[in-house]
C-alpha cells in the first residue's frame, strides 16, 4: 500500500535535515540529512510499522485514512458551531427579554418617589351617613 508521505525541514538547532511521517500510521516517522534520505527512512518506517501491526494482530489503516478522519473532524465541528450558534439565537432572544425585565423594574424604581409620597398619605375621613336602626315592635 502507498501511505502518503509528509516531509519537512527540521531547524539547524533540532539537527537540520528533514523529517518524513505517515499521518495514517500513528507514530510512524524517520528522518534523514537530506529529502532523499528521509523519503527513503520513512518508507522503511512504514515497512517496519505495518509488520508490527500485523504480529500484534491490529488492523492496517487505509492510505488517506488521516485526510479522511481530519475531514471528518471538521465536518463534525462546523456541525457542533452550527449548533451552538442555534443556541446562541436562544440565548439572545432570552437575553432581550432580561433587558426588558430590567428595563420596566428601571422605570418603577424611577417612579418609586412619587409612589412613596401616595403611601403617605393619610386616609382622608369621609362622612357616612349614620345607620338607622330598625326599630323591632
Amino acid at each position: 500500500m502507498d501511505y502518503p508521505i509528509i516531509l519537512a525541514p527540521l531547524d539547524e538547532e533540532d539537527g537540520g535535515g528533514y523529517l518524513g511521517f505517515a499521518p495514517d500510521l500513528p507514530g510512524c516517522m524517520s528522518d534523514g540529512e537530506t529529502i532523499e534520505e528521509a523519503l527513503t527512512n520513512t518508507r522503511e518506517a512504514i515497512g517496519e510499522w505495518i509488520e508490527t501491526a500485523k504480529r500484534r494482530g491490529m488492523a492496517l489503516p487505509l492510505p488517506g485514512s488521516a485526510a479522511h478522519r481530519e475531514r471528518e473532524e471538521k465536518e463534525q465541528l462546523v456541525a457542533s458551531l452550527k449548533e451552538l450558534a442555534g443556541g446562541m439565537d436562544h440565548i439572545e432572544t432570552r437575553l432581550e427579554e432580561l433587558e426588558r425585565v430590567v428595563r420596566d423594574i428601571e422605570d418603577r424604581l424611577d417612579h418609586e418617589d412619587a409612589w412613596a409620597r401616595f403611601a403617605d398619605l393619610a386616609a382622608i375621613p369621609v362622612d357616612r351617613p349614620k345607620r338607622q336602626k330598625l326599630l323591632s315592635y
